[in-house]
């Protein structure tokens, strides 16, 4: 699993209107998840299934999560990818995955960052 941790300072509601934002415009839907974290998706899962990799980028699907805690009163959003993200669409999907992980990653710090409410970032592999 690979995950980004980012420890924001400010309004915590604002802080994630402006992740939410960062995700939807990399064409993801949010969703609050049971354990009130966000599930985060993109793509068509029969046209994966279907297809694969040949879904192409923007069809294949995607699913990640984003859950939410506090440390020492900053808020902290953690983007998570699961072992195996994409491999319905084989090893091209699980590359695809992990590329699109990457670009998420860049939105949402910079979306954070342009704010000014961005205090530190932590990545694991």
């Amino acid at each position: 699993m690979a995950a980004v941790d980012y420890f924001i300072t400010g309004d915590h509601d604002a802080a994630r209107n402006a992740i939410a934002a960062a995700l939807r415009s990399r064409g993801f839907e949010v969703a609050t998840s049971p354990v009130g974290g966000w599930s985060l998706t993109r793509g068509s899962t029969s046209a994966t299934v279907w297809l694969g990799a040949f879904a192409g980028k923007n069809n294949q699907r995607l699913e990640y999560s984003m859950q939410f805690f506090e440390y020492e009163g900053q808020l902290v959003a953690r983007l998570n990818r699961e072992s195996g993200a994409g491999a319905l669409g084989g090893v091209i999907g699980v590359s695809r995955s992990a590329e699109v992980f990457t670009e998420l990653d860049q939105a949402v710090g910079s979306e954070l960052t342009r704010l000014l409410i961005l205090a530190n970032v932590v990545h694991y592999p």
